[in-house]
């Protein structure tokens, strides 16, 4: 796919966008482009498999952009979630529509010319699993009757959108999304939690177009997702040194209640156990990619002293530091 970026102040740059194409090594396989300029900053991790294609796209632009693309006949179905921000899309079977965060469609691209609107210092996330059919057709023939009018209508050429309007997903969905590209910690499991965790996506989507009305469900504005991702943010630029939670409510325009109940409903766990969770996973890294010492460690992941962190990461993995990297080194052996 080739992307021009266009907006008044220049005439035209070209950037090249990674190819959406399946794994054909049998394997799962990862790529990260990034876009690094005075025009935007981007990134776009993807994780590739035999049957799907997951890209997680973060974009902020310097200036109001134009983003326009031209899509080659893909015979795969997409379900496209947007995670933070919002923007404007235009092609010429959907027409122009707004994304929204905590909004996610089904949908199809066909041979077509669209574009993108980003606004000035707006960031914008989205999260695309591009589905191939025959990965669809093995759900839909494991559970009769939930994709077999999006198969059929793809098949002839007709699906476009699942649903006309794009639905705001709830907190599980949210939930599922953000863990979805944490699949390494799954080891030699990392395609059964994939493909789990993908399955549950797609429930949770199908669920919600089921429903009438959503009042009893506890959703979150865009809004609402913004400043809960914002949340998120800080902890970790800021673990060696965290805010309060009164602080962090503050920082991100919400009260107490409010962040301490939406965060947890969103990634299932609370503030400090987020926090936690990210200083033990940053030890462990520190223990498998370094040479560095149980007390150095420590210091870097936030604990002044390394008894602390020994007894920490003990409670979080049952097992000791020094012993956790000896075995570890024993098994990449």
């Amino acid at each position: 796919m080739t992307a021009r970026l266009v907006n008044t102040d220049m005439k035209e740059m070209t950037v090249e966008i990674p190819d959406c194409s399946l794994s054909k090594t049998g394997r799962i396989e990862t790529e990260r482009f990034i876009i690094d300029n005075k025009y935007a900053d981007a990134s776009f991790q993807t994780v590739r498999t035999p049957l799907y294609l997951v890209t997680d796209m973060k974009m902020k632009s310097h200036e109001d952009l134009t983003v326009y693309s031209h899509a080659e006949i893909y015979d795969y179905i997409w379900f496209c979630a947007a995670l933070q921000g919002s923007i404007t899309s235009a092609c010429d079977l959907h027409g122009e529509e707004k994304w929204q965060s905590g909004q996610a469609n089904l949908l199809t691209y066909r041979d077509e010319d669209s574009y993108v609107c980003f606004g000035k210092e707006k960031p914008f996330r989205m999260l695309e699993i591009m589905l191939s059919p025959g990965y669809l057709e093995q759900i839909a023939t494991a559970y009769p009757g939930l994709f077999d009018e999006i198969l059929a209508l793809h098949t002839c050429g007709q699906f476009t959108k699942a649903a006309s309007e794009h639905i705001r997903f709830c907190p599980k969905t949210g939930k599922a999304l953000n863990e979805l590209l944490n699949y390494e910690s799954a080891g030699n499991a990392a395609p059964m939690y994939l493909d789990a965790k993908i399955r549950e996506i797609l429930s949770l989507f199908l669920c919600r177009t089921g429903q009438k009305d959503c009042s009893s469900c506890d959703c979150y504005t865009s809004k609402d997702l913004d400043l809960l991702l914002h949340a998120k943010a800080i902890i970790k630029q800021e673990y060696l040194n965290p805010p309060s939670i009164h602080r962090l409510a503050l920082m991100v325009g919400t009260n107490e209640c409010k962040l301490k109940n939406g965060f947890k409903k969103l990634f299932g766990t609370t503030v400090f156990g987020y926090l936690f969770d990210y200083r033990m996973d940053l030890a462990c890294q520190y223990l498998l990619d370094s040479d560095k010492t149980i007390q150095d460690i420590a210091l870097l992941t936030g604990y002044e002293h390394h008894s602390h962190f020994s007894m920490a990461f003990k409670r979080k993995f049952c097992i000791s530091p020094q012993a956790y990297r000896q075995i570890q080194k024993k098994i990449g052996m």
